[in-house]
């Protein structure tokens, strides 16, 4: 994937969430780095926006990141002092991208190590993990009625948001006499949040807004479905807006708004997914089944530094219908544990309870 920045002003980077970067390669003239000037760049860049920047020892990380420094020949020797640098943020969001060719000459050198030996990530765990692509089913309820569920998996394209969000949409619109609807989002480990908002916009109606973010200056900004397309407003009232994600078409169906939904989280579901999922938080008829999320449902403005290596530097929390944030996860309003279902349904205990939520609902008993 091409290098890519973000071409919104600074505080709206955080309404489009981790765009990933990369370089189609990577040299350096060995005499002219200075490693101890590439610190102050990354210092210089990160303290001002991270949202955790007043829980740092900022003198300690510096003092470390140096002593790294003092020993780097180029930047592949330099990459632990940029990873201790965002991990030292403990935010579990924000994390150090180097180009393809740096990471490829990091492994090369140093056997694969980890770039700091103390200093692991949790990861997530699901089953459901690497779901690809988006689909689309019919679920049978008692009294012949019909739900239509929809897997949206982890997405990480920019070129083609607009295929990605039309194929959600296909995939939740094929069964137009669907008396509810489950949005499935488990191992949905995030990437870019706005085709998938879009995709599910026929849930959520014209109109239906909710904050975005709680950080420093983003305090009033705001998602509103447009036509379809999720917006984001530094105010509620602002005229001008930044589209997250194209949407070629919109089907314009008032009743879906209305119908049930419900939710499907687990472990996995993390950063965009999680954020997809807050959108519907505060939507009536709306239920969350599953395990509790990963627990970085936030927004990360990326960092390009002047050798090609890029911070993700978290600088908000979502914020949901009624501004709460969730900063360890999303628990669900069912917990469901994974696992087979009962004998003779095909579905797991997931969907099982989901569809025992859905065939109370109005729109889905049986007349």
């Amino acid at each position: 994937m091409g290098r890519r920045r973000n071409r919104v002003t600074r505080t709206m980077i955080a309404l489009a969430l981790a765009l990933g970067l990369a370089s189609p390669g990577w040299t350096q003239d060995a005499a002219s780095f200075d490693a101890q000037a590439r610190v102050s760049e990354a210092l210089a860049a990160v303290r001002p926006i991270a949202l955790n920047r007043d829980q740092v020892d900022w003198t300690a990380v510096e003092a470390q990141a140096r002593e790294i420094a003092a020993g780097a020949r180029d930047t592949v020797d330099l990459l632990p002092a940029y990873h201790l640098i965002v991990w030292s943020l403990k935010d579990e969001h924000s994390f150090m991208q180097p180009t393809s060719a740096q990471f490829d000459a990091w492994i090369a050198r140093t056997n694969g190590r980890r770039y700091l030996p103390d200093t692991p990530r949790p990861r997530q765990s699901s089953s459901e993990l690497k779901r690809r692509p988006v689909s689309g089913r019919d679920l049978p309820l008692p009294g012949e009625m019909t739900a239509r569920a929809v897997v949206v998996p982890a997405y990480t394209g920019q070129d083609e948001d607009g295929a990605f969000a039309a194929s959600v949409i296909e995939a939740l619109t094929a069964t137009p006499t669907a008396c509810g609807y489950v949005v499935d989002l488990r191992g949905n480990t995030g990437g870019n949040m706005g085709p998938m908002v879009g995709g599910l916009s026929p849930l959520l109606g014209e109109g239906y807004t909710t904050p975005a973010v709680a950080g420093p200056g983003l305090e009033d900004a705001v998602f509103r479905i447009e036509r379809g397309q999720q917006m984001g407003y530094l105010t509620p009232d602002a005229t001008e807006g930044v589209p997250l994600g194209a949407l070629p078409a919109w089907p314009d169906r008032p009743g879906m708004a209305e119908a049930p939904v419900a939710v499907l989280l687990d472990q996995a579901t993390a950063s965009s997914g999680e954020a997809t999922a807050i959108v519907f938080k505060g939507r009536a008829a709306t239920r969350f089944f599953g395990e509790k999320t990963f627990g970085v449902a936030s927004a990360n403005q990326d960092l390009p530094l002047s050798d090609g290596v890029t911070l993700h530097v978290t600088i908000a929390l979502l914020k949901d219908a009624a501004g709460r944030t969730y900063p360890t996860g999303i628990e669900p309003d069912q917990a469901v544990a994974t696992g087979p279902g009962e004998a003779g349904d095909p579905d797991d205990a997931v969907v099982e309870a989901a569809k025992a939520w859905l065939a109370t609902q109005a729109t889905c008993r049986a007349a």
